[in-house]
């Protein structure tokens, strides 16, 4: 029986009523929703459940001697810890309460696989804030990762900002290949030096150049070239994968597959003189 595919990403749409969740990267389907709004008591400002007040509602529920209380202090507290996490969500409000206004143009679709929203105006997506959809090589040190991360989440509003971003990933990635990571001109240079392909050479030049460009005045204008800018995260995964997880991936099979006896035998022939 030959496995199914995985769908390939589906950008979210306002159109749509299945697409990749931008939470949890799932294709699925998504419910749509309209807004309204209510006014507060008197029109004042709104107040906030912080991390503060849920601290509280804690201690009184563990001192609170009246059961009814107690029973209205346990189903409160998880909505205000949620609530206290700052991320929109839907939540019931008290029944036959009066909303007289529709918030027009504001729109939310839920995710059918792992539940939580994502808020529209219009047909941009305002929450969670749209991302490249490229993930990092899960290889790559965890601060090159929360770099390329970032920069997957600026690259909408600022390519040149991601193209920056992606050359620091390149500096900390010579690192991670044992270079000082002083210098990345010099850490290409040696890695070239040490039989560097000449492909991954010019994928680490792309990056630093175009990088490079993008923080000082150049001949290379990010501006309006996003797609450029989308690249880069490709190189940066290209190099990985060819320096780091392809190595581990034959280094942990051969380890596994090749008896000792044979091994030995290897590591003679290869210190023979030629």
């Amino acid at each position: 029986m030959i496995p199914k595919m995985p769908p390939k990403h589906v950008s979210p749409s306002i159109s749509a009523e299945a697409f990749s969740c931008p939470h949890c990267g799932a294709f699925s389907d998504q419910t749509w929703y309209h807004t309204h709004a209510k006014r507060t008591d008197k029109g004042e400002a709104p107040s906030l459940c912080t991390a503060e007040f849920v601290l509280r509602v804690e201690e009184d529920l563990r001192s609170e001697r009246d059961p009814e209380m107690r029973e209205a202090l346990k189903r409160w507290l998880p909505d205000f810890q949620r609530r206290a996490l700052g991320h929109p969500f839907l939540a019931e409000h008290e029944k036959g309460q009066y909303v007289g206004l529709d918030l027009a143009n504001i729109f939310v679709s839920q995710c059918y696989s792992c539940g939580d929203i994502a808020i529209w105006r219009h047909d941009a997506l305002l929450y969670p804030p749209a991302r490249h959809d490229v993930a990092p090589n899960p290889d790559l040190d965890a601060d090159i990762r929360l770099d390329f991360d970032e920069a997957r989440e600026v690259l909408p509003a600022s390519p040149r900002a991601a193209a920056a971003l992606l050359r620091l990933c390149v500096q900390k990635l010579c690192k991670q290949l044992g270079m000082p990571g002083r210098r990345i001109d010099d850490d290409i240079g040696a890695l070239v030096a040490k039989g560097l392909p000449v492909a991954i050479q010019q994928a680490l030049d792309l990056v630093r150049v175009i990088g490079n460009h993008a923080v000082h005045p150049g001949s290379i204008n990010l501006n309006d070239d996003r797609d450029t800018a989308a690249k880069l995260f490709e190189l940066v995964n290209l190099i990985a994968e060819n320096q780091i997880t392809q190595p581990k991936a034959i280094a942990k099979l051969f380890d596994e597959k090749v008896p000792d006896g044979a091994k030995a035998a290897i590591a003679k022939r290869d210190l023979a003189p030629l």
